[in-house]
């Protein structure tokens, strides 16, 4: 049953609450630490990306797909700390084909959540149209 009354919250204010919601699952078993670690991590990544005042219902599925592409671009930090001497990124920079498509799925959780939950109206995950190539 759908809320009847939508809550505005700004992108930061609703990830705040769904990672505090992830977090709480972890205590009842139904996610391991590290996922919540990771939905955590997906979810401020989607704060950076979206911008923290942006109101959540505000966002297209246009804007998900503008933060999808953003994040396919970002230097994956873990190559960059590991990767050649002086600290340079790997070959390409980018994320890899795995990790976009966690990300797709982490941030699709939480528009799920957001839209049972009266944050959204419409789950914008369903007019965003961008993939990861696996």
């Amino acid at each position: 049953m759908r809320p009847a009354e939508l809550e505005r919250l700004t992108v930061a204010e609703a990830a705040d609450r769904y990672v505090e919601l992830v977090r709480a699952r972890t205590l009842t078993g139904a996610l391991s630490a590290s996922t919540a670690e990771v939905y955590a991590r997906d979810v401020a990544t989607l704060v950076e990306l979206a911008g923290a005042g942006v109101v959540l219902d505000d966002l297209t599925g246009q804007d998900v797909d503008a933060v999808l592409l953003a994040f396919a671009r970002k230097p994956d930090g873990r190559r960059s700390r590991a990767g050649s001497e002086g600290g340079r990124p790997a070959e390409g920079g980018g994320q890899s084909a795995s990790s976009q498509a966690r990300f797709r799925r982490s941030i699709s959780a939480l528009f799920k959540h957001a839209a049972l939950a009266g944050w959204v109206q419409i789950n914008p995950m369903t007019a965003s149209t961008v993939t990861a190539k696996e």
